[in-house]
């Protein structure tokens, strides 16, 4: 029996490609408290029948879409030379990786995150985007413990937590992260773990 290699449906994929842009673009502006099929229906202009075609669910739609959207969604490498740093260049990508980090989240995102913590959509998104972003900060740090300039005992994960949870705390008071956010951190941390 031949098998069939035939090409997808353009149709298909078009739909797909609406469906996809239309859940990130609601989970981006609106968070995933607002993100059901008949949301993406109607931002995509695809059927509702079409998308339940595809998902049961939204937490179906969403863990598929972010699953196919991951290569797009990873965090960027850091500008960082692994081998020649110095305090200034790991200062300049801790600012980047916050900054990414709390922009990719957003504020609905964040706000899911920590008032459905055991939901199916805050697995979801703790598996697709936080998680990775999360690991991009660990491996920061363990760059200063390399170096000697922090204690090899300390405990990763919490000062991970103290950071972002600092970072979410300043936008909240201010609205932003001043522009030597990064720095002070840097030398609290060093202060503290160092």
């Amino acid at each position: 029996m031949a098998e069939n290699h035939s090409a997808p449906d353009p149709r298909t994929v078009t739909t797909d490609r609406k469906i996809m842009a239309a859940v990130l673009g609601i989970l981006t502006r609106e968070g995933p408290g607002r993100l059901s099929i008949e949301a993406v229906a109607a931002e995509s202009g695809v059927a509702k029948t079409s998308i339940y075609r595809r998902y049961a669910n939204s937490d179906a739609m969403v863990d598929d879409v972010l699953s196919r959207a991951q290569k797009h969604l990873a965090p960027k490498p850091l500008a960082l030379d692994r081998q020649n740093w110095s305090q200034d260049d790991w200062v300049h990508a801790l600012d980047t990786a916050l900054r990414v980090l709390i922009e990719d989240l957003g504020t609905g995102i964040a706000v899911t995150l920590l008032t459905e913590p055991h939901s199916e959509t805050s697995r979801i998104l703790r598996r697709h985007l936080v998680r990775p972003r999360m690991e991009q900060l660990l491996e920061l740090l363990q760059l200063q413990i390399d170096a000697g300039k922090m204690d090899a005992d300390v405990d990763l994960g919490v000062v991970v937590d103290s950071l972002l949870g600092s970072a979410y705390a300043q936008v909240a008071r201010e609205g932003s992260l001043p522009d030597d956010w990064a720095r002070r951190m840097r030398d609290t941390l060093m202060r503290s773990v160092g």
